[in-house]
């Protein structure tokens, strides 16, 4: 879910960014270079995903994920390929912007790795059909959905008494049971 959760997040960010004339923006597919395109194209890949799970269970993915620039083609001498430089930056400041609205993934910094003209090599495709700039990013993802969630059972106490004993019932909490629990409980914390 964090991996679907970014890639529309950024896909969202990269459509606010063009505003006028956005490029469609999809997951990456071979499929795109098998037929003649008319307008730009970004493709969105996740490169590589190192998942970590913590005893608090929350999941964290180092992530490296590209971003193609597909541009119709144009005649030999066309300079209509420099717009790429142009739809490159302007991605950059879509996909590098520290704002994030989604409350469930905690992003660490992203930073840009690398970028290139991607050359076909595919035996598949006609080669030089399509004039392709890749930009490689990486970041950290933490799912934040999972990190300090649980239900407090309260064994008939107030939410006074909770508090008093250091509970915060604002946060992390996800619903509180009023059922009783066998046993006593200890209200006093000075031991």
């Amino acid at each position: 879910m964090i991996l679907k959760e970014f890639y529309n997040e950024k896909k969202s960010a990269i459509e606010t960014e063009f505003s006028t004339n956005a490029p469609t923006v999809q997951l990456y597919s071979d499929a795109v270079f098998k037929t003649a395109i008319e307008a730009p194209l970004v493709m969105f890949k996740y490169d590589s995903i190192s998942w970590e799970t913590s005893s608090e269970k929350n999941y964290k993915a180092d992530v490296s994920f590209c971003l193609y620039i597909v541009l119709p083609i144009g005649s030999a001498s066309s300079t209509s390929y420099e717009e790429v430089f142009e739809m490159a930056h302007r991605l950059d400041k879509a996909v590098l912007s520290a704002t994030s609205n989604n409350a469930f993934i905690d992003t660490n910094s992203t930073f840009k790795v690398k970028e290139k003209q991607y050359n076909n090599e595919e035996v598949y495709w006609n080669k030089n059909d399509h004039f392709i700039w890749e930009i490689t990013y990486k970041t950290t993802l933490i799912e934040n959905i999972l990190k300090k969630k649980y239900i407090l059972f309260n064994n008939g106490l107030s939410n006074e008494a909770l508090e008093e004993l250091g509970y915060d019932l604002t946060s992390g909490i996800i619903g509180i049971n009023p059922n009783q629990v066998e046993g006593n409980i200890e209200l006093d914390t000075t031991r």
